[in-house]
């Protein structure tokens, strides 16, 4: 349905719904009642009438920007909120939010450069809101600059009330594999583990702790376990349908490709090579079922 229908029916409603509760006891009862009856509950109108005006004047001033969305004009979605950042100081969070959701669709990763020392400078509060999303960057070139990677979401995940702080230390992890700092990145696991996750985030875990145990009886014996657990916890369909309620968080769209060898991992159970697999992004507009536009590679 049309932005402008929706507009246009949601006023009808509320008018009609006001008209009748003050309308009927004059229609029903006289002029003598609806005079009481006004003089008692002009309050309520008035706040109702104030409510409206509010209401209405949020979505004319936002007017272009939902026309945006209803059509996906990103390009002019970016260029109007870039300059309420940039050209007018307006950094509302869900205002952030948006600029940073329409540079991934398009593809335009740098941006979320610009944006972040953009709000470095001008309102630093907003960078631990937006931590996971300000990774992109780090995230989609982690193959070719692990090092900054490291350097970001080691820092990220450092704070221990930070938002979506699992996925920082998950992100970390996946960098240190790639510097080959592989002790570390196993402690980094094992920490991430014994914390309450989220069951997508567990099943990375556990899978990526999967790929040591070829030199840790041990930790193969809790790999296991926890393997075990994961695959009663859910049903294949049901793990495909927790993986998609979680694509808000960016790294679930990233590292697609992990995510389904993981899941097939779970149940298939191959045997695991030996070395570390290094975590893959993949493009940030790959769906569930496209192909990873980076092959798996293993580090013996």
């Amino acid at each position: 349905m049309k932005f402008k229908t929706i507009y246009i029916l949601f006023n009808a409603v509320i008018l009609l719904s006001f008209g009748f509760i003050f309308l009927v006891p004059l229609l029903l009862l006289g002029s003598d009642y609806f005079t009481l009856f006004v003089s008692k509950n002009w309050i309520a109108g008035a706040l109702f009438l104030l409510t409206l005006i509010i209401i209405n004047g949020y979505f004319l001033w936002n007017w272009k920007l939902f026309r945006l969305l209803e059509s996906e004009d990103w390009r002019g979605l970016i260029h109007l909120l870039e300059q309420r950042v940039y050209q007018k100081g307006r950094c509302g969070k869900s205002t952030i939010k948006m600029l940073i959701n329409a540079y991934v669709v398009t593809s335009s990763v740098d941006k979320i450069s610009a944006l972040e020392s953009h709000l470095r400078e001008k309102k630093p509060a907003l960078l631990r809101t937006y931590t996971l999303q300000f990774g992109i960057p780090y995230l989609l070139k982690m193959k070719d600059e692990p090092k900054a990677a490291e350097s970001y979401f080691g820092r990220a995940a450092e704070g221990v009330d930070m938002p979506h702080r699992d996925w920082l230390r998950w992100s970390y992890a996946s960098a240190l594999l790639l510097e080959r700092q592989f002790d570390a990145a196993k402690v980094t696991l094992l920490e991430l583990l014994d914390s309450k996750l989220d069951p997508v985030l567990e099943l990375l875990t556990v899978h990526g702790l999967s790929y040591f145990t070829g030199v840790d009886p041990q930790l193969a014996e809790r790999v296991e376990s926890e393997r075990r657990r994961l695959a009663e916890r859910l049903t294949p369909e049901q793990w495909d349908k927790r993986i998609e309620s979680n694509s808000r968080h960016i790294q679930i769209v990233l590292f697609n490709g992990i995510i389904r060898d993981a899941k097939r991992w779970l149940f298939e159970k191959p045997e695991a090579a030996p070395g570390v697999v290094v975590s893959r992004v993949e493009d940030p507009n790959a769906g569930p079922g496209d192909t990873p536009s980076d092959p798996e590679k293993t580090i013996n």
